[in-house]
């Protein structure tokens, strides 16, 4: 990659300046552009192509046949208009290439309007499209690209970007190469340190206008220079808020909790099992931290069953014996319910007041808990965003715990530890990533991993099967009810969404006619109040319901022992940590529990290896490492940022030492320039503005 696309000294644009006021953009063409997130030049420059095409090498004519993608050259015949039958208003255009004596009919349906009489016929001209077979047995292209040879040649490597039709590819490439030469981009990367890799302005010039021997199949797949550049350059800063923030974190004062052991100790010998190794360690790195003056910032993380709660409840304790009070929030009321029972089971003989505050305690049973946090009476809370609502008040709260802790907002975690000056905070999450990776993901937090499982846990057995093969899913579903069981049956859709037959109250129907004709079956999904979906979730823990058709939202539940199967619809559509989190809704009793894939028609091969994969996986561990080798770091990195950080490339990230290259890099960068004072850290400085803005200081990540 060249020095080309570096801006002028003198520019009229700046990266702030909107699209609205550039030539061509009226205020129609600005709506269309602002509804797709383009109202500045910036957004207009970081807007990539979608894809590519590669327009370098003419096909032989001898060599077409149905099924390729070709770029031809010929002579054009005339063009002929006419409207589409059934519809006035849609046009067909259509004509013949002669190409070397073939002759290849070009079909054009529903011709834009601004098409509509310019097509340029009987010129020699060069098509680009995929080649199919023709009524009559010849050859055909629909919606071929044309570009006229009296033009001169067209570019090797056109970009193709999603845009509104009412803006254009032709427009949109104009006003991107128009700003690109008349403002200056600076990336994160101090130019001290970047070395060989491209500046951001090289890499976008490179992106939106590809050199001739540019790789077409790296640009498809994002693996260019130009893509990896900007990848590397939002990583760098990425790794570099994580650094700072856990420089910050280390110097913020922590409630020293003493290693008193009165009421921790009494749960650890008298729970009826023996901990794990891991829980053992974990509790140790834990109580570590507690001792110090520090502010506590550690992420637990650990597998579905692998005993994560126990660990919690220890610390919780810890706060206790202490003096001092602690409090857990989890994202469903039925979870900080679950919470608060196996706590009132685990430990409520140890003495101490525990309480619930969520959404359902009202009237004077609210009254009594707040005016026990604020008097601190009540030492352990368990409750839901209600624990961060205005009016609560703690006295000395010591501990925060954060149950799956992807499911809040970075402010909701920001109010839970201003519930205490001090606060020191433990977040929890069964999301599987691999250590290594999680090393890089978190390096703001301190990590501890449950890798093992306590022994005794029934494995679930998984299977794949067709969508022809359903009757037999549900004679096996039949069979477990029949036993005691009860069983989730999740489906990708909502009513009035893509595909109706395999939608929540669609399925319920079918499955209520077939042979689990007389189960009870209720439904939940998304778009439910969030009191009816604990009612329904309810119902189906309480035994009232025997099968739960439900749409992804249940990945985050309660434990209800007696579900023995989970069926998952359209199992392709989901990766596969997902699927492994859908998955751990079953096994938490002691019966033997299943798990049934069910793979669509359309499934292609690489799909069903997918799930095959997924089959073979056992623990979340597996899985990780799995989704590691499928998707690559930068995908599981950058999905668990939508939503929360400005983070648009990291996805395209496929090595991970190239995560572990970033990091380093941003470790010695803040060695030699510990505040980010110098020039050379102004693009660093932006770069970590537009993440701190977004409250990125409580590590909003996962």
């Amino acid at each position: 990659m060249n020095n080309r696309g570096r801006a002028p000294a003198s520019t009229m644009l700046q990266i702030t300046s909107p699209v609205a006021a550039m030539p061509g953009i009226g205020p129609k063409r600005a709506a269309a552009l602002a509804s797709r997130g383009i109202e500045t030049a910036a957004d207009l420059i970081f807007h990539l192509p979608s894809r590519y095409q590669d327009w370098r090498e003419r096909s032989s004519p001898d060599d077409l046949c149905p099924g390729i993608t070709a770029v031809i050259e010929g002579d054009l015949g005339k063009i002929s208009e006419r409207p589409m039958r059934g519809s006035r208003w849609r046009r067909l255009a259509s004509g013949w290439l002669n190409a070397g004596g073939r002759q290849i009919r070009l079909v054009w349906f529903n011709l834009p309007a601004y098409m509509r009489g310019y097509l340029p016929g009987e010129q020699r001209v060069l098509i680009r499209g995929r080649v199919s077979a023709a009524v009559d047995g010849g050859l055909e292209i629909a919606q071929p690209e044309l570009h006229p040879l009296s033009e001169g040649e067209p570019k090797g490597l056109r970009p193709v970007y999603r845009v509104p039709t009412l803006v254009g590819q032709r427009l949109f490439a104009n006003l991107v190469a128009r700003t690109l030469a008349q403002i200056s981009v600076s990336g994160a990367i101090p130019d001290e340190v970047r070395g060989e890799l491209p500046s951001i302005q090289e890499a976008l010039a490179y992106l939106h206008d590809p050199p001739p021997d540019a790789d077409f199949r790296a640009l498809q797949a994002g693996e260019s220079p130009g893509h990896l550049a900007l990848a590397f350059d939002e990583l760098f800063a990425f790794e570099l808020a994580l650094l700072i923030e856990r420089s910050r974190s280390a110097r913020r004062a922590g409630i020293a909790l003493e290693n008193r052991e009165a009421l921790s100790r009494r749960l650890i010998n008298e729970i009826p099992f023996e901990l794990t190794g891991a829980q053992t360690g974990a509790i140790k790195e834990i109580g570590d931290d507690l001792a110090r003056q520090g502010q506590m910032n550690r992420l637990l993380m650990g597998d579905v069953g692998s005993g994560k709660t126990l660990v919690a409840f220890w610390a919780m304790l810890r706060a206790v014996e202490c003096g001092y009070q602690a409090a857990m929030m989890a994202p469903t009321e039925l979870l900080a319910e679950q919470h608060y029972r196996g706590f009132q089971r685990w430990c409520g003989k140890f003495g101490g007041h525990s309480a619930l505050l969520t959404g359902r305690v009202t009237g004077t049973d609210r009254k009594s808990v707040l005016r026990g946090l604020a008097n601190g009476e009540v030492g352990v809370v368990f409750g839901t965003h209600a624990l961060i609502q205005e009016r609560v008040r703690i006295r000395e709260l010591a501990l925060g715990v954060i149950d799956e802790q992807h499911r809040f907002g970075v402010f909701d975690r920001a109010k839970m530890k201003a519930l205490g000056a001090r606060t020191n905070l433990l977040m929890m999450t069964a999301t599987p990533i691999p250590r290594s990776l999680a090393m890089s993901l978190f390096a703001n937090l301190d990590v501890s991993f449950l890798d093992e499982m306590p022994p005794g846990r029934t494995p679930i057995s998984t299977d794949i099967y067709a969508e022809e093969d359903l009757s037999q899913v549900h004679e096996l579903l039949r069979i477990e009810l029949d036993a005691g069981g009860r069983a989730y049956y999740v489906v990708p859709f909502i009513e009035g969404e893509d595909d109706e037959a395999k939608s929540v109250s669609a399925t319920a129907a079918r499955i209520g006619k077939s042979a689990l004709r007389g189960a009870r079956i209720g439904t939940m999904h998304g778009r439910m109040a969030s009191a009816e979906k604990d009612r329904v979730m309810r119902e189906f823990r309480d035994g009232a319901l025997d099968i739960l058709v439900c749409t992804t939202v249940v990945e985050v539940g309660i434990d209800v022992p007696e579900a023995t199967v989970i069926v998952i619809d359209a199992a392709e559509r989901y990766g596969l940590a997902q699927l492994h989190q859908l998955r751990g809704r079953v096994g938490r009793g002691d019966k033997p529990s299943r798990c049934c894939l069910i793979a669509s028609r359309d499934s292609d091969p690489a799909s069903i290896e997918r799930l095959e994969v997924m089959r073979q996986c056992r623990t979340g561990k597996d899985v990780a490492e799995a989704d590691l080798q499928l998707r690559g770091p930068g995908d599981l990195l950058g999905a668990r940022q939508t939503g929360a950080l400005p983070l648009r490339f990291i996805h395209l990230v496929r090595d991970l030492r190239t995560i572990e290259r970033a990091r380093k890099m941003a470790e010695d960068w803040l060695k030699r320039d510990p505040d980010l004072a110098s020039s050379g850290s102004e693009g660093a400085r932006d770069a970590l503005k537009k993440m701190l803005s977004l409250g990125f200081s409580l590590g909003d990540v996962g």
